[in-house]
């Protein structure tokens, strides 16, 4: 899915048919803080070494609370950064989101 598909309402549609990645563009606004803080940007987040290697739990503006989806920042080269989210809580590697989306890293 192209990120600039990934809307409230297919993200919602999808959730209840089977697993998605999806990338998300990087002004998406997001809650990494389960809801002690407001939303700020995807590119705002901070992550930790741990996160950067096994992603982190958010949730997404707009999307009802008990739909968390797992967010992957992905270096694909030295001036371009994906956000991948998942349904799938349980993924826990970087690399494997990689693959499953089938994203090339340059360089």
């Amino acid at each position: 899915m192209d990120s600039w598909y990934a809307t409230t309402k297919l993200m919602l549609m999808l959730d209840k048919l089977k697993k998605y990645y999806s990338p998300l563009k990087k002004n998406r606004l997001v809650d990494d803080t389960g809801g002690s803080k407001e939303y700020k940007r995807i590119e705002n987040l901070i992550w930790s070494q741990t996160e950067l290697k096994t992603g982190k739990e958010i949730k997404i503006k707009k999307i009802p609370k008990d739909n968390k989806v797992k967010l992957f920042r992905v270096f694909v080269s030295t001036n371009r950064t994906e956000y991948i989210a998942t349904n799938d809580i349980s993924q826990d590697s970087t690399n494997d989101v990689k693959k499953i989306c089938s994203i090339r890293v340059l360089g």
